[in-house]
């Protein structure tokens, strides 16, 4: 009897769990089992997923050729954290001249009750347009009476002029998709540049002609690539830290007008190579006129920097003297708002003025030195298949001494000689060389960045530890140090060495170095911690400060890789000493792990001698870019460094 009710019971689960997920991904239609449907396999944290998508773009509208793309979506709702997805948003592009528009957008909110199918439509004036900022108005509605477990189902068109921005596809979204679709009908006259961006792989990719789609003012026609790609069940993009821009790695197609052949017999090129853009950029007005100002900075340095023979000591000096007179607005613009004489007189400029104006100086005075363009971490790698300015976002400039190769920014006062922002550590640039042509470089840092803490702690007969630290930082992290202290008081800061709490008592703070980027930031600091004492055994934790608190690393999967921007390296030496009265009972084993490869290195060793206990924590990257195959490994590696800082104990006891 119990077991056939029990039979019963998992065959009925099994029915419920197989209509759950058989959901209709293949139009906009809502079904009974979309709306049943409590969770999505593939991904039970979701609170949220598309069922369907589909995009169709094409040249056509007579005479006008202007660029429409039909979009329609079906997005199940799981839960309440889910509901932010029923407001959508669309970016519709104008300029001075002409814009964007939307049109025949129809939008419904489904629920089941009572077993029927209930239908809720987005009214008219719930739809809301503003303006978004100078380019751009934004058309914002949130659907009506979303509910846990609704479905939502829109569907608009979209008319650009702007057909050399041909419409790209997301597949990726901040939540699942079981099923998207984009087609793309290409007129043979317009050449694209294609590609598919990020790791996924498409499901269906097919092209053929088609013919006569496109009538021309004359009567006449013509054919195009029709372009289909399909992707199914792919996964949300989950941010996570030390990352570059999201648009580096999740899935999408992207088109770029390469070139418009005329029927006229008139041809376009959009796309250019290197050697026209060099060319333009050595008479455009922004960068190549303003580089050629080298006269204007004659008298901006003290005679006394002037006198000094060219080497790395000028060098020096000239880049601590315009950091300290000239100050970023905190813009970028470098294709536009740039002039160098501006600068010069109000001592405040976007990144470009800043960097031009460094770079007109060293070359005023004799250097060899060359603008460099780059795009910061978060907007992305510059394509390198071909020029696309609009990629670049930030101009610096290489210095040459002696064969020694800097690159500099003079935007930040905290920086050291040599040392550009973190935003700017995105793999590569291109180096302006408007005799010999323009070049990709690298970009990374020449040394390693490291911090360095040593604390030497001494139990009393009160069983509470005195300490006393010197916390050293190098590289980026002293850097973020001095950001850090220039934006408090000195007081404030010092009070923030050390987080007090009901265990640590602070005295006698101070920091050296904090003005001279040259040298490591430092901190110094006394400090008193109790221990815990149990029966007869007292229990300590060494390590005054963590490191990493926690793990940075959360995701089951991450599809692109970690990029932490520089090489890094973590010392951590604790000295401990007790009175003669005592001993040392538990002492944990040495350990070290390393990354595949060898490309990180993890240890905490012990050393005792009498009552004194020497620990030894050390940390090395030996990369700063680790693929996405080493995730798992960097996972259980942070694992390992979280559960060391955090959870070491030490135990004593009295010996008389």
């Amino acid at each position: 009897m119990h077991q056939s009710f029990f039979s019963v019971f998992f065959l009925l689960l099994s029915f419920l769990s197989i209509a759950q997920e058989n959901y209709n991904y293949k139009n906009l239609v809502v079904s009974e089992a979309d709306l049943k449907g409590t969770r999505y396999e593939n991904d039970t944290t979701a609170n949220a997923f598309y069922i369907y998508e589909k995009g169709f773009s094409r040249i056509e509208n007579g005479g006008n050729y202007n660029l429409l793309t039909d979009y329609s979506g079906k997005i199940k709702i799981l839960n309440k954290e889910g509901f932010d997805k029923s407001t959508i948003e669309v970016f519709l592009y104008r300029n001075k001249s002409r814009k964007e528009i939307l049109r025949n957008l129809i939008a419904f909110t489904h629920n089941l009750e009572n077993g029927k199918i209930i239908k809720t439509k987005l009214e008219e004036d719930k739809v809301y347009r503003e303006k978004y900022d100078e380019h751009y108005t934004l058309v914002k509605f949130t659907f009506p009476n979303v509910k846990p477990g609704s479905v939502i189902t829109y569907s608009y068109q979209t008319e650009s002029p702007f057909i050399f921005n041909f419409n790209g596809w997301d597949f990726q979204d901040d939540i699942p998709k079981m099923y998207s679709e984009c087609i793309a009908d290409l007129p043979g006259n317009y050449v694209y540049n294609i590609r598919l961006v990020g790791p996924l792989k498409l499901d269906v990719e097919e092209s053929s002609i088609k013919k006569e789609c496109i009538e021309l003012s004359n009567s006449a026609t013509a054919d195009c690539a029709h372009n289909q790609y399909i992707m199914k069940n792919i996964p949300a993009f989950k941010k996570e830290k030390f990352m570059t821009a999201k648009k580096n790695y999740f899935s999408r197609v992207e088109y770029e007008l390469k070139e418009y052949k005329g029927f006229d017999g008139v041809n376009k090129k959009y796309t250019e190579t290197w050697k026209n853009v060099d060319k333009e950029l050595r008479t455009e007005k922004t960068i190549g006129l303003q580089l050629k100002k080298v006269n204007a900075t004659k008298n901006i340095l003290p005679d006394t920097i002037k006198a000094m023979p060219i080497g790395l000591s000028k060098a020096k000096v000239i880049y601590k003297y315009i950091t300290d007179n000239y100050t970023w607005n905190e813009k970028y613009h470098i294709f536009r708002d740039v002039e160098i004489k501006e600068i010069i007189k109000s001592k405040v400029g976007n990144v470009a003025e800043m960097n031009i104006l460094l770079h007109n100086i060293y070359k005023e005075q004799g250097f060899a030195v060359k603008p460099v363009l780059l795009s910061t971490r978060n907007n992305g790698y510059a394509t390198k298949i071909h020029p696309v300015l609009t990629d670049f976002n930030y101009l610096i400039i290489q210095l040459v001494i002696n064969q020694e190769t800097y690159l500099l920014d003079a935007t930040e006062k905290t920086l050291a000689f040599g040392q550009i922002p973190f935003r700017c550590l995105n793999q590569y640039a291109r180096l302006l060389d408007f005799k010999n042509g323009s070049s990709w470089i690298d970009v990374k840092p020449k040394s390693r960045s490291s911090y360095y803490y040593r604390e030497k702690l001494k139990l009393t007969d009160e069983l509470t530890l005195e300490g006393v630290a010197k916390y050293t930082y190098y590289g980026y992290h002293a850097n973020s140090k001095r950001k850090a202290f220039d934006k408090v008081s000195e007081e404030k800061f010092l009070d923030r060495i050390l987080i007090p709490d009901e265990n640590l008592f602070t005295s006698g703070a101070n920091v050296q170095n904090q003005n001279d980027v040259e040298k490591p930031f430092i901190e110094e600091i006394n400090f008193t911690k109790s221990t815990e004492k149990i029966e007869d055994i007292i229990y300590l934790k060494p390590f005054t400060k963590s490191f990493f608190k926690e793990n940075p690393f959360k995701l089951n999967e991450r599809t692109y890789p970690v990029d932490f921007g520089y090489k890094d390296s973590y010392t951590y030496i604790v000295l401990i000493e007790i009175p003669d009265s005592y001993q040392f009972l538990d002492i944990p084993k040495n350990q070290n792990y390393a990354l595949p490869g060898k490309s990180g290195k993890l240890s905490l060793n012990f050393q005792l001698q009498g009552n004194k206990l020497q620990i030894n924590h050390t940390i090395t990257f030996l990369s700063s870019y680790y693929p996405v195959e080493y995730y798992d490994s960097l996972k259980e590696f942070f694992n390992l460094i979280v559960d060391m800082e955090n959870n070491t104990v030490i135990t004593i006891k009295k010996t008389s």
